[in-house]
């Protein structure tokens, strides 16, 4: 049975601000890390985006939004999915953990930072002027390849697991834990499926009137797991070249062949520059090659058998 399904991905952005700094007075910076040499956009902008575009295409499984969480986890995709912390006036708090977890989206490559000058005009002129308001503002914007991780918990999702606690006198102790609730191979096929897609079609982020770009993934790389962890975050990593590393992908994949993990990729030409070094190793340990939307749907079925 597929346990957790790790997703990372490679995706080239024209020049854009995805998910913008806090800025100061009119500027719009970019968000940097490497000691400013890379522009990166938060995990939470990544989760929010992902979750936005899931409820694009199934509104009416989203029953209440992040800020007043519903906490109705069984029949809630945002409750479930996202996790909240939900607060009830004289008896604490209750709350879930996100079965979804996601890196910031990192940008791979070392750019120039463009500053856009954007100038608002308005018909409306005000009072002892006699030209008409014009604002000006300036946005920050990079052109780069980022890459985004994401690792879905499928065993826990649509399922809360409590702690069964046994009280004598003033001493109390965790005796066990018992599934409180419990939605079902069937309907949790659905919700992973469902985040699948979310990721295939991945919008929403800043700028995007002005900008637009997407992290919608270009070259996907989708391990199905037995067990839950995390193993294979950086099989992507780039360098300032945009070169993959061979050697460590290959240890990668025979690691996961080891395990037993399914691996498939989605591949799209140009988005690395070492093609001819990287495809060989995807065939040596026999692993599909296909577009994105093909390993997009590799994935669902996959999961569609195991959990069937």
């Amino acid at each position: 049975m597929i346990k957790s399904i790790l997703l990372s991905w490679l995706t080239r952005t024209d020049l854009g601000n995805l998910n913008a700094g806090e800025g100061a007075g009119n500027l719009s910076d970019l968000k940097l890390y490497d000691n400013g040499r890379k522009p990166y956009v938060s995990g939470q902008a990544v989760r929010r985006a992902l979750f936005d575009t899931i409820q694009r295409n199934y509104p009416e499984h989203f029953h209440c939004s992040p800020e007043t969480p519903c906490g109705d986890v069984e029949n809630c995709w945002s409750c479930d999915l996202r996790g909240f912390l939900a607060t009830e006036e004289g008896k604490g708090g209750t709350r879930r953990w996100s079965p979804v977890k996601s890196s910031p989206a990192l940008g791979q490559i070392q750019k120039d930072i463009i500053n856009d000058l954007l100038t608002r005009h308005s018909d409306i002129t005000k009072e002892n002027r006699e030209s008409k308001d014009m604002r000006l503002a300036y946005v920050q914007m990079v052109e780069n390849t980022y890459k985004v991780n994401l690792v879905i918990d499928v065993d826990n999702i649509g399922r809360v697991v409590e702690p069964v606690i046994e009280t004598k006198g003033k001493k109390q102790k965790v005796t066990g834990y018992q599934t409180t609730i419990d939605i079902g191979e069937q309907e949790r096929m659905i919700r992973v499926q469902a985040l699948l897609d979310g990721v295939y079609h991945l919008s929403g982020f800043a700028k995007q009137a002005r900008a637009l770009n997407s992290l919608a993934p270009e070259f996907l790389f989708i391990s199905l797991k037995n067990t839950y962890n995390q193993r294979g975050l950086n099989a992507l990593d780039l360098d300032h070249d945009c070169n993959m590393h061979p050697e460590r992908l290959s240890i990668i994949l025979k690691e996961h062949q080891m395990l037993g993990d399914q691996v498939c990729v989605g591949w799209t030409p140009g988005v690395i520059t070492n093609e001819s070094e990287i495809r060989p190793v995807f065939e040596q340990y026999h692993v599909p090659i296909l577009s994105v939307l093909e390993a997009i749907e590799w994935a669902k079925e996959q999961v569609g058998k195991k959990q069937g």
